[in-house]
């Protein structure tokens, strides 16, 4: 039986949504691979003509690579977010699966960009990714201001930390759009920077916690 929360809202099972995310991403992450296959037709009867092969696929695996880690990124991310979570209701529910209809099409954009070195490859590619990132950066936001589905309430740190990694996988996707005018193709080697995004949100965290420890201190010495 579903429980009902005090405004009447049905409270929803947590767990059935991790799984469909579990599902989802597991999904996306491997139908990635599928691009990488040699030619059908080919005549590989030579170790150069299978290096020459193997050499053409090098786009394809760049974006498998590329795209393997970002889902992973994500998946991450959505895993965190859930970590705050007691219950959901139907505004998580959609706000989640949102999300994960960008997660699955992120194999077919990766397809196109790593078949085609277009800028229109590439601009599809980085759109689908800014799809993840406004949709994490929703999803924070309505658990941020829904404390009452959380086992403990996210801190205004937490928040801003993630609000700052979605706009940072944004900024590069544009940029990666912006590259692609001058380096089509070549474009997706600017989402290294996306290593970046966990130490400056860590660090986000981290300089909220100190200032809101040093108020709870200042706080406590006046009482």
């Amino acid at each position: 039986m579903t429980d009902v929360s005090a405004d009447g809202q049905p409270q929803l099972s947590k767990h059935r949504i991790e799984a469909l995310i579990d599902g989802i991403f597991a999904v996306a992450m491997t139908l990635l691979v599928i691009e990488l296959r040699l030619p059908e037709h080919a005549h590989l009867d030579s170790e150069a003509a299978l290096r020459g092969a193997l050499f053409g696929l090098l786009p394809n695996l760049i974006s498998w690579l590329v795209s393997f880690f970002v889902l992973a990124i994500f998946w991450i991310a959505n895993h965190r977010l859930y970590s705050y979570v007691r219950h959901a209701d139907q505004g998580l529910l959609w706000m989640t699966i949102l999300g994960l209809a960008s997660a699955a099409l992120l194999p077919f954009a990766s397809a196109v960009n790593g078949q085609y070195a277009s800028i229109t490859g590439q601009a599809l590619y980085s759109g689908v990714m800014i799809w993840l990132s406004v949709s994490t950066l929703l999803l924070a936001r309505y658990i941020y201001r829904h404390p009452g589905l959380c086992a403990h309430a996210m801190s205004l740190g937490a928040y801003r930390a993630t609000v700052a990694r979605s706009c940072g996988v944004m900024l590069i996707a544009a940029l990666a759009v912006a590259i692609s005018y001058a380096a089509p193709g070549k474009a997706n080697c600017v989402f290294v920077l996306m290593s970046l995004m966990r130490p400056m949100g860590t660090r986000i965290e981290r300089h909220y916690a100190q200032a809101k420890a040093k108020a709870d201190a200042a706080a406590q010495a006046q009482a």
